[in-house]
């Protein structure tokens, strides 16, 4: 059991030299992977063909990254709260009221038009499509925040891997020898004390 320790004990530096190889190739793939959903995010936004208002913090740019999305989005909620009074979709009236300038949610003040039924409040329809906008940009922005993130890790797990086979498979290894090297010390140190004491016993 003492020799199978021992020989094992030799070999212990090629675990960290096997985890960090694995290391390394997780960490390789996340990063492609990552990129690769990246990619894909843009190129969806670049297939929109969206340029960002004057009045946004990025103006006048094609939609194709997390800022620029986020720009936009920002903007779009901006202009959507000025046309419906600081409403969202969620609170914002759903008709016009029968004075045809107020607005109200229920049917019976509702102003009617030709067809009978209650006229739809105009701002509700921007309201939602505003809602669906931000909502799409957004998404886009997450992408990206989650394909770097993945990225970043996939990078994190390679130096972790490269910090394995460079430093603690070499160090495991030393200090493999160093016990090897210690126990024929003292093996050689046991025989030549029996041989000292074989010699005054003569």
């Amino acid at each position: 059991m003492t020799k199978l320790f021992r020989t094992a004990r030799h070999y212990f530096w090629v675990a960290p030299l096997v985890l960090g190889l694995v290391f390394i190739g997780a960490g390789i793939y996340m990063v492609s992977e990552g990129q690769a959903a990246n990619d894909e995010v843009r190129d969806a936004l670049v297939r929109e063909n969206i340029t960002t208002s004057d009045d946004a913090s990025i103006p006048g740019v094609r939609v194709d990254s997390a800022e620029t999305a986020e720009s936009q989005a920002k903007v779009i909620e901006k202009h959507t709260l000025e046309a419906t009074g600081g409403e969202t979709y969620s609170t914002v009236d759903r008709y016009i009221a029968a004075d045809g300038v107020a607005t109200t949610s229920d049917r019976e003040a509702a102003l009617l038009g030709p067809d009978g039924n209650p006229v739809a409040n105009p701002a509700r329809n921007t309201a939602f499509q505003s809602a669906a906008l931000r909502t799409s940009l957004n998404m886009a922005v997450m992408g990206f925040k989650v394909s770097e993130l993945v990225m970043g890790l996939g990078a994190f797990m390679i130096v972790i891997g490269a910090t394995h086979i460079l430093f603690l498979a070499p160090a495991v290894y030393w200090a493999a020898e160093v016990a090897k090297d210690h126990e024929k010390s003292v093996k050689a140190q046991a025989k030549a004390a029996a041989g000292a004491t074989a010699t005054q016993t003569a």
